[in-house]
């Protein structure tokens, strides 16, 4: 089995680092506070089904969904 590197833009870079940031911070918060974490783990939930639903929409909306290309290469033996 192959693996594939494959280089991420800046800009995804940027993103994954700051999502990185806000989930230590938020698992540090949800061990501090197991009460808090469950109201925070709602809420998550919560504003991740409101963004599901909102992309939903647009992509039936507008008809185009976008996917990342995956280039093949050819493998020489």
């Amino acid at each position: 089995m192959e693996a594939e590197q494959i280089s991420l833009p800046s800009w995804a870079r940027t993103l994954a680092v700051i999502v990185g940031v806000f989930s230590l911070i938020a698992g540090f918060f949800v061990l501090a506070f197991p009460g808090l974490g469950v109201l925070f783990v709602v809420f998550l939930l919560g504003f991740a089904l409101v963004m599901l639903g909102a992309e939903r929409i647009a992509v039936g909306i507008s008809g185009h969904i976008y996917r990342v290309k995956r280039q093949e290469q050819a493998k020489t033996a």
